[in-house]
C-alpha cells in the first residue's frame, strides 16, 4: 500500500484502536502476539490527525511494558523529517522512554542534539521533561551550533534558552531575535470562514451584544461567518440554541477531511442541555473513536454531564487512553474495584506518566484508603 492509499483501519481491529490511541488498543496489546509489530507500525508512521494529538506516553508505555527493543525507535528518530509532524511524533515517544530511564534512548537524544537536523526541537523537549543534570551540559554543543548556523535561528523563551542566555553570549544573541512568527489555528479557521473586521467586531463583543448577531448568522449561514457564530452560541447561548449547535455538527460532518471543531460544539451542547443535547449523545459517543484524540476529553466530560450513570465503561477505558486529559478525568471519576486500584497505583508510580495524572492518582488512592472500600 502506498502512502497515498493509506487510511485508518477499523476501530474494532487492534491496529485501528492503536492508531487512534484508544485505551482498548493498549489493553489488547498486552495479550496479542502481533502487538510488537503493530506498536512499531504506529511509531514508524504518525497516525495523529494533528500535532495537537498525543501518542508519546501511550506508545512509549507499550514499548516498555512489552519489553520491545528501542533500536528501531532511535533509528527512526535520526531519519525522520518534520514536514508532516513525523519527527515530533517519534520525539515524543523517545522523550517519554528516556524519562522512564532508558539509557540507550537518553544517550541517543543527547547525541541528536549534537548532530541531528531538528536539534532545537529535541533539546526543548528534553529540557522541558527531563532533570536538568541530564541535559544542562549540552550548552557548549548547542551554542556552537547556533554560532555556525547559516541563518540566525529564532529561539522560543523558556528552558533551556532563558537560563543559558545568562551564561553564553551566543545563546543570548539568538534569544534576543525572538521566536518565529507562527499563525495560529484560530487565524486559519477565521480566514477559511471569511471573517472580516466588521464581522469580528460584531461577534467578539460582550455576550449580550454578540448573541443576537450570532443567532441571525446561525439561522442563515450564508449571511455571515457561520463558524464564528456557532462558537459564540456554544460559549454564551442557552437551551434555545441547542438546535443550531446540532446543525453545526451536521455542517462539520459535511466538511471533507476535517475532524476539528466538534469539541467546541459538544462542549456548548453539554453546557446548555435540553432535548438537543440529549439527541446529540449517540454522536458524542461515536466521536470518542475519532483519531483526533485531542478533543476526546471534551466528549467524555460531555457524557459525564449528560448521562453520568452511563460513563463507567468509558472512564475505565480512559485509564489507558493516549491523552493525558482523558486519563486525568478517568483517574478522578472512575468507579474503582481491585483491578482498577492496581491500574491507579501503576499510573501513580509510572515515571512515563505526566506529573498531573500521577498526582491525581496518588490523591485518589489516598482518598480511597481513608474512606475504605466495601
Amino acid at each position: 500500500m502506498s502512502l497515498d492509499d493509506w487510511h485508518y483501519l477499523p476501530t474494532r481491529t487492534r491496529a485501528g484502536a492503536l492508531q487512534r490511541g484508544l485505551g482498548r488498543g493498549a489493553v489488547r496489546a498486552g495479550r496479542d502476539p502481533a502487538a510488537p509489530e503493530l506498536v512499531y507500525a504506529c511509531i514508524r508512521r504518525d497516525h495523529r490527525w494533528l500535532p495537537l494529538d498525543d501518542r508519546g506516553v501511550y506508545l512509549a508505555r507499550l514499548v516498555r511494558d512489552l519489553q520491545l527493543p528501542t533500536g528501531p525507535i532511535v533509528a527512526r528518530l535520526f531519519t525522520a523529517t518534520d514536514e508532516t509532524g513525523e519527527f515530533s511524533h517519534v520525539l515524543r515517544v523517545a522523550e517519554a522512554l528516556g524519562r522512564a530511564g532508558s539509557e540507550g534512548v537518553v544517550e541517543s537524544l543527547r547525541r541528536y542534539v549534537h548532530i541531528g537536523p531538528y536539534w532545537r526541537e529535541a533539546l526543548a523537549a528534553i529540557a522541558h521533561a527531563w532533570p536538568a543534570n541530564w541535559w544542562d551540559d549540552l550548552l557548549p554543543a548547542a551554542a556552537d551550533r547556533l554560532a555556525c548556523a547559516q541563518h540566525p535561528p529564532h529561539l522560543p523563551p523558556g528552558a533551556p534558552w532563558s537560563d543559558w542566555a545568562a551564561r553564553d553570549e551566543r545563546v543570548r544573541t539568538a534569544l534576543s531575535a525572538g521566536p518565529e512568527a507562527v499563525r495560529g489555528l484560530g487565524e486559519l479557521l477565521e480566514e477559511a470562514d471569511g471573517i472580516d473586521d466588521a464581522a469580528r467586531e460584531c461577534l467578539a463583543g460582550p455576550a449580550a451584544e454578540a448573541l443576537p448577531a450570532a443567532r441571525r448568522v446561525a439561522a442563515d449561514p450564508g449571511s455571515g461567518p457561520y463558524w464564528q457564530s456557532l462558537c459564540v452560541l456554544a460559549e454564551h447561548g442557552d437551551e434555545s440554541d441547542g438546535p443550531a449547535l446540532l446543525a453545526g455538527l451536521d455542517w462539520l460532518d459535511r466538511r471533507p477531511d476535517d475532524l476539528c471543531g466538534y469539541d467546541r460544539l459538544v462542549d456548548g451542547l453539554a453546557r446548555v442541555g435540553g432535548d438537543a443535547a440529549r439527541q446529540a449523545l449517540p454522536r458524542i459517543r461515536s466521536l470518542w473513536f475519532s483519531p483526533h484524540s485531542y478533543e476526546r476529553a471534551t466528549y467524555l466530560r460531555a457524557r459525564m454531564t449528560l448521562e453520568p450513570d452511563a460513563c463507567a465503561g468509558a472512564l475505565t477505558e480512559g485509564l489507558w487512553d493516549c491523552e493525558a486529559d482523558v486519563r486525568l478525568l478517568a483517574v478522578r471519576h472512575v468507579p474503582l474495584d481491585e483491578k482498577l486500584e492496581r491500574r491507579m497505583a501503576y499510573l501513580r508510580d509510572d515515571p512515563i506518566e505526566t506529573p498531573e495524572v500521577r498526582a491525581a492518582a496518588a490523591e485518589r488512592l489516598a482518598l480511597e484508603a481513608a474512606v475504605g472500600r466495601p
